[in-house]
């Protein structure tokens, strides 16, 4: 495990949004009365000032390459005036009669004016395109780091949407304006502001003619930058919203058709599919009403240009090449303006995408270890602990000491609080009030030699995409292959000696979920914390027992809470807690909890005897959890 992430596993909380029975009938109930996330709940979205900021600071790292590449752009503009001039030549040498060895000279200009612009405008248009992905890769790596140390609560209430719609979608629109819009509309920045520069050397009142077709350009632009911000913005929060119903849906996918929910739920999707769709049409509506205005004001501006033309060929003697160069002079503006302003509408979703991915680097990550603990014994004091304020409590009034070295095993039915209180162990959630202690420092901040204190193993298995010495160094990137092979064959792996290629053998995803979590305790010994947490870890193990001596060798001289699926791994435990609705109703080695009169553990020994299971977390046991209670 990774010195950052005490989780081995994916998706713990029991009673989310993200695994909540989203079939059942207070949780339809629930999501007809809220369609989307409220906004109080979702990740920030940083403002333009912010969202710029952070991006000045990655650009001022390279603004060696940015000041080159403006070098370059701007000559290779300033290069592209020439052409229309030469033009202008042109047309007065042929109303002159000159001789072809002058024509033959200004369409040199021409052409050679063409070719030197080309050439600089490429070179500094792909100079400007890899600087800014460097910048952009940059801002991926900072949103991903901020992103895996979020804090659960924050993700679960935002939706796990809100994120991977932001490392997501916005990443590629942000993607997609720095590969394609940003250099073009620095590219038709310079050229505007070189061409009118040029246009004003020929003639000042041509210029001023030009200037006809700004009021237009000006209202057309402000009108669509206010609409266009707020309906981007929007969109993406609703695209969001759509992404989270259809994860939810696919995730308790086996729920909804027990409940036979499915027409529910393809009705929610096809909802906020269509509140997306509409709002994408409105924005759509938007942009066209403002190239509409656009190509208005570039009518103005040549009709402007080609009166005040006439009226100064006709009256101060400027010649018809030189009004010839002012209208190829406005009319080379049609482009660079359209692209410059069209760019406006991609910015803007650009835009819309940078301030969401800064508002995950302003979220609140979750607590990095910065204490040293003191020894490994667990000291929970006065502990109560509820999903949200308008939740019942979870967990109420524990309080429990476990010494360094001890195995402690959490047993009781399906909602009694056992998961909540492994993960409120392993620092995942901050107690609501009271305190949990790992060796004097609370668990959220519990750790040692720089790692956290406590790991937690959790039943749902996940293999990470690589090879296997991949998915074992995500405990200790430094380990040798020596370690590595020693931890398998401690979680007794001796699958792996049949991969073909070892170590670097690239596990396939049918990989069976015993295989699986053996990888996680494995990498239990490889990261080596004093506390161990298991929340039903050997859930898939099925009836070898082989799952059971892996565990057995991960908890081996470290602190252990675990949360039973076999009472075979509560008859070995040094105590056992037995919790009922979120109290701890008794406590004892499992052989004093046999022999005291009344035993809630008993009953359960005894239920378990005849099923041959202790049903613990399991689908079908599981009383209610849309309640976000206890599990």
């Amino acid at each position: 495990m990774s010195a950052t992430n005490a989780t081995d596993t994916t998706d713990t909380r029991p009673t989310g949004k993200s695994n909540t029975d989203v079939g059942t009938a207070s949780g339809d109930a629930a999501d007809q009365a809220r369609p989307g996330v409220p906004e109080d709940r979702r990740l920030p979205v940083a403002d333009a000032r912010q969202s710029w900021r952070h991006a000045a600071g990655l650009l001022r790292a390279r603004r060696w390459a940015l000041g080159a590449t403006t070098a370059l752009l701007l000559a290779g503009s300033a290069a592209a005036l020439l052409i229309p001039p030469a033009l202008g030549w042109i047309v007065d040498a042929v109303i002159d009669g000159a001789t072809l060895g002058r024509l033959a000279v200004y369409a040199g200009v021409v052409v050679a004016a063409g070719i030197v612009s080309a050439l600089l405008l490429r070179t500094g248009g792909r100079m400007l395109v890899s600087t800014l992905q460097g910048a952009l890769a940059e801002l991926r790596e900072e949103v991903f780091s901020a992103a895996v140390r979020l804090d659960q609560d924050a993700v679960e209430d935002a939706g796990s949407s809100d994120v991977v719609s932001r490392v997501t979608g916005d990443v590629e629109a942000i993607t997609g304006a720095v590969s394609e819009v940003l250099p073009r509309f620095v590219q038709a920045g310079f050229t505007i502001v070189l061409t009118l520069v040029g246009l004003t050397l020929l003639d000042p009142w041509l210029a001023l003619a030009a200037l006809a077709a700004v009021p237009v350009q000006v209202f057309s632009t402000v009108r669509f930058l206010r609409r266009s911000r707020l309906l981007y913005r929007r969109l993406r929060r609703e695209e969001s919203d759509r992404g989270q119903a259809i994860i939810e849906t696919v995730r308790g996918a086996d729920t909804v058709i027990a409940h036979r929910a499915q027409q529910h739920h393809l009705e929610q999707i096809a909802e906020r599919s269509l509140t997306a769709v509409e709002t994408a049409r409105e924005a759509t509506r938007a942009r066209n009403r403002f190239n509409a205005g656009l190509n208005t004001a570039e009518f103005l501006g040549l009709a402007a240009i080609l009166a005040v033309g006439y009226w100064q060929a006709t009256t101060a003697g400027l010649s018809v090449g030189a009004v010839t160069a002012a209208a190829l002079f406005f009319h080379r503006l049609f482009g660079p303006i359209g692209a410059l302003l069209s760019s406006i509408d991609d910015l803007q979703r650009a835009a819309a995408g940078l301030g969401r991915l800064v508002g995950v680097l302003q979220a609140h990550p979750a607590l990095v270890p910065r204490r040293q603990i003191g020894d490994a014994s667990v000291s929970i004091r006065s502990l109560s602990y509820r999903y949200a304020p308008d939740t019942p409590d979870a967990l109420t009034h524990i309080d429990l000491d476990i010494p360094e070295g001890t195995t402690t095993v959490l047993v009781g039915i399906s909602g009694s609080g056992k998961s909540t209180l492994a993960q409120l162990v392993a620092g995942v959630f901050a107690p609501t009030t009271g305190e949990v202690l790992i060796g004097g420092v609370p668990a959220t901040e519990a750790g040692r030699d720089g790692r956290r204190a406590v790991l937690l193993v959790t039943q749902d298995t996940h293999l990470f995409t690589g090879t296997l010495a991949d998915n074992l160094r995500l405990a200790d990137p430094d380990a040798s292959d020596t370690a590595l092979r020693g931890a398998l064959d401690a979680v007794a792996a001796g699958w792996v000696h049949d991969l073909p290629d070892g170590l670097d053998t690239v596990l396939e995803h049918d990989l069976d979920d015993a295989r699986i979590q053996q990888l996680a305790l494995a990498r239990v010994l490889l990261a080596d914390p004093p506390v161990v947490v298991l929340d039903e870890a050997t859930a898939h193990g099925g009836a070898d027992g082989t799952l059971d001596a892996a565990v057995a060798a991960a908890v081996q001289g470290r602190t252990a809470i675990i949360v039973a699926h076999r009472f075979a791994q509560a008859a070995t435990a040094n105590r056992i807690v037995v919790l009922q609705r979120g109290r701890i109703l008794e406590q004892g080695t499992h052989t004093e909890l046999l022999a005291r009169p009344g035993s809630v553990y008993a009953r359960l020994r005894a239920a378990a005897d005849q099923t041959e299971h202790v049903h613990t977390g399991s689908t079908d046991s599981l009383p209610g959890r849309h309640d976000r209670g206890a599990r």
